[in-house]
């Protein structure tokens, strides 16, 4: 299945953290477990990502990183954007 849109994740709802929903989603999104893909920590601290993006009580944070193929835009304390790149 081709995926060429940008997917929004909304990780409060249904994920412990952002590290978490980012893997979980591009993984469902590739048909792939989620340990087969490459681990978070060669492209981002997960654990620094997480406190940085659940510690935020308002909407100014703006992270945008690459991994796996995709882009991931973080730019409020509860959504996440993931884009092909």
């Amino acid at each position: 299945m081709e995926w060429n849109e940008t997917e929004t994740v909304f990780w409060t709802n249904q994920y412990e953290s952002p590290s978490e929903a980012i893997v979980t989603a591009i993984a469902a999104k590739e048909s792939v477990t989620e340990t087969s893909l490459p681990p978070l920590y060669n492209q981002i601290d997960p654990d620094a990502l997480d406190t940085l993006v659940a510690g935020q009580s308002t909407d100014d944070i703006q992270i945008s990183f690459t991994y796996s193929g995709y882009t991931i835009r973080i730019r409020d304390s509860e959504t996440i954007e993931i884009t092909p790149t």
